[in-house]
This record gives structure tokens, C-alpha cells and sequence, in this order.
């Protein structure tokens, strides 16, 4: 075996690594940020869930890693969101969005 053939087998050997490695993270990653059930209450005139969102607002100081509390009204197809003021025990709404004007009709 000369050195280019070597090289070729070492060179394929990594690859397969590097893909095992690739595969490993990518699982853990969508492990990770995978939605529960347990987050999400669906009513017929609304749903809410609660996620973790960037800073910009609320009682926190808008650290990263913050979570919000996000309402779509179905009946009028508002998205409402809010973040906690632990401070004053309450929720501090940040924004309304209508998600016609988003989406369309």
C-alpha cells in the first residue's frame, strides 16, 4: 500500500468520525429544544404556552434565557406576549401581534 492509498483510507476513516460525532450533537440539540405537552394549554378561544425567549423587557433585566408567557386569542388571532416582574408579582405585557397582518387572510 503506497502513501496516497494511506492517506485516502485515513482521510475516509475521519469522515466516517466526524459524521458519528455530527450525528451525536444534532440528536442532542433537538433533544434539547423539543416542545412538551405539558407547556402548551389549548382551549377553543385561546392557547398558551410558555417558552424562553431573548431579553427586551419584563421584570428580569432582560437577561438572556428569560421565559414569556405567549396567548393566541383564536377568536381574533391575536399572539400576546408577556414576561414575569418577579419584583411586583406580576406579567408585564411586551407585545401584540395581529397574525393577519403577519400572514395574511
Amino acid at each position: 500500500m503506497n502513501r496516497i492509498q494511506t492517506a485516502c483510507f485515513c482521510l475516509i476513516a475521519s469522515a466516517f468520525v466526524l459524521a458519528a460525532i455530527l450525528v451525536v450533537r444534532v440528536d442532542q440539540q433537538s433533544a434539547s429544544n423539543a416542545a412538551h405537552a405539558d407547556m402548551v394549554i389549548a382551549q377553543p378561544q385561546f392557547t398558551m404556552m410558555t417558552a424562553r425567549t431573548r431579553g427586551g423587557g419584563g421584570g428580569n433585566n432582560g437577561n438572556a434565557g428569560d421565559e414569556s408567557l405567549f396567548i393566541l386569542e383564536n377568536t381574533r388571532g391575536i399572539l400576546l406576549v408577556y414576561t414575569p416582574n418577579i419584583g411586583r408579582e406580576q406579567l408585564t405585557p411586551i407585545t401584540s401581534i395581529k397574525m393577519s397582518e403577519i400572514f395574511g387572510k
